[in-house]
């Protein structure tokens, strides 16, 4: 067996200098140059589709989840190019991203397979053969024959009857119509932001067909979301979510983060001594503390300061730019809170009670806290764990399942330096 298959692609080029200081979020830059580390993380993928080689169909659903700035589109879009790198006329493979909210859409989602085949088959073209090119034209005439059959098709949660004189088709009936062609590849399929999918009978079904009986079609599906994703998608129809395939994304190393401000630095050609570079990495991804989020914004600020300077490192500007990427942690933090229920001195409380019992807390600690918030439904602790999930002040223990712990050291700092306190007429137990 070649363990060696989908190994991490080659580093991405880096966007142009000026382009890339201008980016205000990761998510604006696609496929990251600067992608390092998660090596754990992209191992569980790499077992996923050795198995889809090895003909183990169905079941290999696998779930990324983590607070905002985690990191899971930069992983995601890491697997989504090793696919497309890895595909051959012998051997083709394709890589599709499928938006949650379409879930829902049994044909959406068979469409999108589909046009991803059609699209790998039109690139093949472009380097084939004449034999070979005969081979791939059909396969894309027969695509094409789908895409066009697929909207006149008549879906139904149960594929029972809608009052029409032919039954209905359930979304495995649809997935069963597109087999013959879709048989031919090794399909790995992305859902980004999965924990916004839709709750509905429909979504069960087109998840099921993801997850467990893919009619024959070879696919496997990486779910990306944030940390409460496996429980969403639980209730979404994800039967069983296997437990060794269910990553959550938290700090990168030391090590790894130094090696992120190093490709930045190399990329960008950026002049100084070893010693030099070597205190700047340093002391850079000490300030970042492994959040990936961070690590990027740290590096930014660095590269403005660097720019500014003629494109040198001098110890004599190390200061100045500390201070500066602080400053752009503290309004990443800052927008987090805007994205919360409740007065900010809530927040401040959930860390000081985290303090009092070892960095985690249960829900019934949470929500004595939590009573106190309006949330976004307008009533006092409805949806306020999920707030604070999705905003990423809390995320969920993986070694202590009901437990919750916040996922960023340098977030705990600046919660517990917030000038708000409770209300004098509030008394918390934090016991």
């Amino acid at each position: 067996m070649n363990e060696k298959l989908f190994p991490k692609p080659s580093p991405a080029d880096p966007m142009p200098l000026e382009r890339w200081l201008r980016v205000t979020d990761r998510a604006e830059s696609g496929r990251e140059a600067f992608f390092r580390g998660r090596d754990d993380e992209y191992r569980v993928f790499q077992d996923a589709v050795l198995n889809l080689r090895d003909n183990v169909i169905g079941g290999g659903t696998m779930i990324f989840q983590g607070s905002p700035g985690a990191g899971k589109t930069a992983l995601m879009q890491e697997c989504m190019e090793a696919v497309r790198q890895h595909s051959t006329f012998k051997d083709p493979w394709i890589a599709v991203l499928v938006d949650p909210s379409s879930l829902k859409w049994p044909d959406t989602v068979v469409r999108s397979m589909v046009s991803a085949a059609n699209a790998e088959n039109e690139r093949l073209l472009n380097h084939a053969s004449d034999r070979i090119s005969a081979a791939l034209k059909n396969s894309i005439e027969k695509g094409r024959q789908l895409l066009r059959e697929i909207p006149y098709r008549d879906i139904s949660v149960s594929g029972a009857s809608l009052g029409k004189k032919e039954s209905a088709e359930s979304p495995q009936g649809l997935f069963q119509h597109v087999q013959p062609l879709l048989r031919n590849y090794h399909i790995v399929v992305f859902v980004d932001e999965a924990q916004n999918a839709v709750k509905d009978d429909m979504t069960k079904g087109v998840i099921d067909c993801l997850h467990r009986n893919t009619q024959g079609i070879p696919l496997v599906t990486a779910f990306f979301g944030l940390s409460d994703t496996e429980e969403v998608l639980s209730g979404r129809g994800l039967s069983r979510p296997p437990d060794e395939r269910v990553v959550n994304l938290e700090l990168l190393s030391h090590e790894e983060s130094s090696e992120v401000v190093k490709g930045v630095f190399e990329a960008y050609g950026f002049s100084g001594s070893g010693e030099e570079r070597e205190i700047w990495v340093e002391r850079l991804a000490e300030l970042s503390q492994g959040w990936p989020q961070h690590i990027n914004r740290v590096a930014v600020a660095a590269s403005r300061v660097i720019v500014e300077h003629g494109g040198k490192i001098r110890n004599e500007w190390l200061e100045q730019t500390l201070h500066n990427a602080r400053d752009r942690k503290e309004d990443y933090y800052r927008m987090i809170l805007r994205r919360c229920s409740g007065q900010s001195w809530i927040y401040k409380q959930l860390v000081l009670a985290a303090d009092q019992n070892d960095g985690l807390l249960n829900i019934d600690q949470i929500l004595n806290i939590a009573q106190y918030a309006r949330t976004k439904s307008g009533e006092p602790v409805k949806d306020f764990l999920t707030d604070a999930l999705h905003a990423g002040v809390l995320m969920e223990s993986r070694d202590n399942p009901g437990s919750y712990h916040i996922p960023i050291p340098s977030l705990g700092d600046y919660l517990r330096k917030l000038t708000d306190n409770p209300p004098p007429d509030i008394k918390l137990t934090w016991a």
